[in-house]
């Protein structure tokens, strides 16, 4: 057993103003959403295994966050804060740990470095993970508590109970080489937990990462560092592990927008299969950076504060909140772009974007200068319109009294009069995509005598009019 390790158990026997479920009725999303709260006081916390209410937390190396006694309480407080009430034993080894549970006056217990066999000398023999067989065996002989089987020769429990009778005799003496932790990388921020049972989507996951990412980040800031990139480890059963990688725009502490990267890297596949644990760990390191601000070009967005600030609203309106339009090679207006939802993971490309006017200047003639280019400003869908034509099919007059107003808040600004002689450019006839639903179409761009400009065309196979859009 090494004295450098420290263990904690975590033992929750009641939930607040409940009584203690049953094991059945603690789903993997309750155990999740406590695993994710005891992550925020310890780095790595699994269940124990055939102890729905039981967890274990490595706390080795944790003396700069006040000792053995400052982490057990803060354990507490968070089990507290998911709505259980817990009790923490630490100790040196894990039977030491888990007798600390039992304590019933104090709900913290912190067994001194080399002293576990001392603390369970009075400790009932029903502690030690024995068989049924044997525990019965020892109670003919007397044995009750943990010191009677540890004042015992070895040589003569082994000859009479065998390889479990001198397994118990060295747990009874607090002599335990099991450690339930994974071998831990030496100088990463990482945190880590398991799922007993496994659980079989992602929804219980989301309980948890805000505990990893909160642990990972604690971690980091000890050493003034903070995240640039993450790997997110699901173990999955029966398979190989499921790594994903976690890139912020730029390095950043923030736990809101490392939530939600960690979210989105999780929804972008389907789990393989049944998840066993899940892991986070600080692949690469950064630092917090303030540019230089230049007196003659305005700042670029910070990608990190732009990240937060954009998160109630992607809460709100979903990852269509921010969009960009993406160019097809098709012949009509309306299918030549569309907004395509990019959520945060536009946010990196709009805070590299040269802000307005910034851009380099361009070699070659310029056709036009001090003129800007005019965008279509498209409807939601094409509104059938009143058009008088000449003889040569030409547009005369438009009427838009039955026009409404397609985008709120009067989108299109102020109207023509409902009837308006119109100058008239085209026309432009597109026709096509006979393999989907072929459209022959004759277009013309309008303007009204005030200056408002439109796009209207001229379906074929019907001969109606419609308003496609405007120009700004």
């Amino acid at each position: 057993m090494s004295t450098s390790r420290r263990i904690a158990c975590i033992r929750i026997p009641e939930l607040t103003g409940a009584p203690a479920p049953a094991a059945e009725a603690w789903d993997g999303a309750a155990r999740a959403a406590l695993s994710g709260a005891l992550l925020a006081a310890a780095p790595r916390v699994i269940p124990v295994r055939g102890h729905p209410r039981a967890f274990w937390a490595d706390v080795t190396g944790m003396e700069g966050h006040g000792g053995d006694a400052a982490v057990a309480r803060a354990l507490v407080q968070a089990a507290e804060r998911a709505g259980a009430a817990a009790h923490v034993g630490v100790a040196s080894c894990c039977i030491a740990a888990a007798a600390a549970t039992r304590e019933r006056v104090h709900a913290v217990r912190v067994v001194p470095r080399g002293r576990e066999g001392d603390y369970l000398r009075r400790r009932s023999l029903g502690l030690l993970p024995v068989s049924a067989d044997l525990r019965q065996s020892l109670e003919l002989l007397g044995l009750r508590t943990c010191g009677d089987l540890a004042g015992l020769v070895p040589a003569e429990v082994e000859l009479r109970f065998g390889a479990e009778g001198l397994r118990a005799w060295r747990l009874a003496r607090g002599d335990d080489g099991r450690w339930p932790f994974r071998p831990a990388e030496p100088g990463i921020a990482a945190a880590e937990t398991d799922f007993e049972p496994p659980i079989e989507s992602a929804e219980p996951l989301r309980f948890v990462l805000g505990g990893l990412i909160d642990s990972v980040a604690a971690q980091l800031r000890a050493r003034q560092r903070i995240p640039a990139r993450l790997r997110l480890v699901l173990r999955v059963e029966d398979r190989p592990d499921d790594v994903r990688e976690i890139r912020p725009a730029r390095p950043t502490g923030d736990a809101r927008v490392l939530a939600d990267l960690c979210r989105r890297v999780v929804d972008a596949h389907p789990l393989a299969g049944r998840l066993r644990g899940v892991s986070l760990v600080a692949e690469e390191e950064g630092t917090a950076r303030a540019d230089q601000l230049d007196a003659f070009q305005a700042p670029a967005p910070d990608p990190g504060a732009l990240h937060a600030a954009l998160l109630p609203v992607f809460a709100r309106w979903g990852d269509g909140a921010l969009s960009a339009a993406v160019h097809h090679g098709a012949h009509l207006p309306g299918e030549q772009a569309e907004w395509s939802a990019r959520g945060s993971d536009g946010i990196a490309p709009l805070s590299a974007a040269r802000p307005p006017g910034t851009e380099p200047a361009k070699e070659g003639p310029i056709a036009f200068r001090n003129t800007l280019s005019l965008c279509l400003r498209r409807l939601p869908h094409p509104v059938k319109v009143v058009v008088r034509e000449d003889d040569e099919h030409r547009p005369l007059q438009v009427d838009l009294a039955s026009l409404p107003n397609a985008l709120p808040g009067g989108g299109m600004g102020s109207f023509p009069p409902r009837m308006w002689k119109t100058r008239a450019e085209g026309p432009e006839r597109i026709s096509g995509a006979w393999w989907a639903r072929a459209a022959a179409r004759e277009y013309w761009r309008v303007e009204s005598p005030e200056g408002w400009l439109g796009l209207v065309y001229r379906d074929a196979a019907s001969g109606r009019w419609y308003l496609e859009g405007w120009y700004d």
